[in-house]
């Protein structure tokens, strides 16, 4: 088992999953340089819950030096800008360009604006999609690093930070805001940070370490925030076993938890809003001998009070590898794609369709080597999946189409950003 440095464990080891063939001939690259959003629209369509299509999607093209971000078109899947903002851009006022390890919030934000979250510069940035200006800029280190993970918005004045570290010397002030390990408040509109909700005490115990409880990503469903706690100490080298939080967002309380024994680092979230299920993907821990053992896919019951998990399905079935990325929100819920971790030199990340109903699963392709496809995004409306493929030769979102269950086949391979030529790691609905 390849051992990662935290950096690369954050970078690599996708967190949206850990998050919704023949290769097809490649389709063009043009498009418009100025996206608009679909039919004048100026906010996500209301066609599907949690995870639905947004305004358009965006993808995160980078070799964790530079990044850009492109449009694409989200009915055509078509580029529509492949360089609407890059790290050698230079933005007005004050706005920090990007760094090279930059991701994008679970779910669209209110308004359709395109949000990135820099995790190295601890800075999240608003950008209008349709002239790929930055409007406004946030510090949310609040004197450290903070590492935000995602960025769920509630409404256009309210929004929550998944914060991922701890703040190793906090002041005594409270109205500092610079603990971590919690879900930061800000007001979007401002942008300004108003409060937080203190995640630390939710972290599972293990004996003999301290555990942070790592708030990673996070889905509003319903009107409650569901937040996957990655539960990882200081080093990365231990962890203790899943947890989901449930919080009130009227109150800012936590008014839930769902433990998730024996899988570890479980932080991607899915949601088949037909059966009222959120799927959780766990993957594993880096650090342990066998790191498999602790993956699988979790089926959480959200219409039981409270939330209960039904049943689970084991990483054995997707070749015994641990599961890097996964959505189960496919078919209503009975199919879901995921991405399996390879080992560099060695063993291939792999592509996977798991029938959930019999529990089976098919390999759908193999990656050109280790830690090359990231996100795994599937769009229910137009029973499509999006894969991204960092290939170093030929880096590619693949589209599947799986309006035949019973044999997705890959539709078209793009390359989302033919100027720089960076590779595609992630890419999500805006």
């Amino acid at each position: 088992m390849i051992r990662l440095t935290p950096l690369l464990i954050c970078s690599l080891a996708c967190s949206s999953a850990c998050g919704d063939g023949a290769r097809g001939a490649p389709s063009p690259d043009g498009g418009s340089t100025s996206p608009q959003p679909d039919a004048g629209s100026t906010s996500p369509p209301p066609d599907g819950g949690a995870g639905s299509p947004g305004i358009g999607l965006a993808v995160v093209n980078s070799d964790y030096a530079s990044t850009s971000i492109s449009l694409l078109d989200r009915t055509t899947g078509q580029v529509r800008n492949g360089d609407c903002i890059d790290s050698g851009s230079r933005p007005p006022r004050n706005t920090l360009p990007l760094s090279g390890d930059v991701v994008l919030p679970s779910q669209p934000q209110p308004g359709g604006l395109l949000l990135t979250i820099d995790r190295t510069n601890s800075a999240l940035t608003w950008i209008d999609p349709s002239t790929c200006t930055p409007l406004r800029q946030l510090d949310v280190s609040t004197g450290f690093y903070s590492n935000p993970h995602d960025v769920i918005g509630i409404s256009p004045t309210k929004a929550y930070v998944a914060r991922y570290e701890r703040n190793a010397a906090p002041t005594p002030d409270p109205t500092d805001h610079d603990e971590g390990d919690d879900l930061l408040i800000i007001d979007p509109s401002v942008p300004a940070i108003t409060g937080r909700i203190d995640l630390a005490s939710y972290a599972v115990a293990v004996a003999g370490t301290a555990i942070q409880s790592r708030a990673d990503r996070a889905l509003l469903i319903d009107g409650k925030l569901y937040v996957a706690l990655s539960n990882l100490s200081g080093d990365f080298q231990v962890a203790g076993h899943g947890r989901l939080l449930v919080i009130d967002p009227a109150t800012d309380q936590v008014t839930g938890m769902v433990d998730i024994p024996e899988l570890k680092n479980c932080s991607g979230l899915s949601y088949a809003a037909t059966t009222r299920t959120l799927v959780v993907a766990c993957g594993g821990s880096f650090s342990d001998a066998d790191q498999a053992a602790g993956s699988g896919i979790v089926y959480i019951d959200l219409g039981a009070s409270p939330p209960v998990e039904t049943h689970r399905q084991a990483a054995a079935l997707f070749g015994g590898r641990a599961i890097a990325g996964y959505s189960g929100i496919a078919s209503h819920g009975a199919l879901g794609f995921g991405v399996t971790f390879g080992e560099l030199g060695g063993i291939k990340d792999q592509f996977w369709v798991l029938d959930a109903a019999y529990g089976q699963t098919t390999k759908l392709t193999d990656a050109s080597d280790a830690f090359t496809l990231g996100t795994v995004l599937v769009d229910p409306t137009r029973e499509r999946v999006y894969l991204t493929d960092a290939d170093a030769a030929t880096p590619r979102v693949h589209i599947y189409q799986y309006s035949n269950p019973a044999a997705p086949a890959r539709e078209a391979s793009i390359n989302p950003d033919p100027s720089l030529g960076l590779p595609p790691r992630e890419i999500e609905w805006y």
